[in-house]
């Protein structure tokens, strides 16, 4: 499991309002989903990384215009393609829009795309 894609569950955690009636029926899912992965199974990102997502991300917020908005997300997505690049393993995801930009500049690393449909 990569840990940016964790943070982004745990970020939502904050973000759920404890007075709207739907909360829990949200959150339980998904603190019980953290709480069972293994923390030996969580890989985390190396410096170098870091350093090549931020600039990667960042070219790429400003050549494609992403909206300001979504650039945290896309640093995130830039993080766990890199760190599965780097660990030698495939990203698996369907967001083809962003994740073929990066395959643009990286094009050596494995992905798997798929559609809900």
């Amino acid at each position: 499991h990569g840990a940016p894609a964790l943070a982004e569950l745990a970020v939502t955690i904050g973000v759920l309002d404890p007075a709207d009636g739907r909360t829990q029926a949200t959150l339980i899912p998904i603190v019980e989903m953290l709480m069972r992965i293994n923390p030996s199974r969580i890989i985390t990102p190396s410096y170098q990384v870091w350093l090549e997502a931020a600039v990667m991300a960042r070219i790429l917020a400003r050549t494609q215009a992403i909206p300001k908005q979504d650039r945290r997300r896309f640093l995130n997505d830039t993080l766990l393609f890199l760190q599965a690049a780097e660990a030698g393993a495939v990203m698996v995801s369907r967001n083809s829009r962003d994740i073929d930009l990066l395959l643009q500049l990286k094009p050596q690393a494995g992905v798997l795309l798929y559609d809900r449909s």
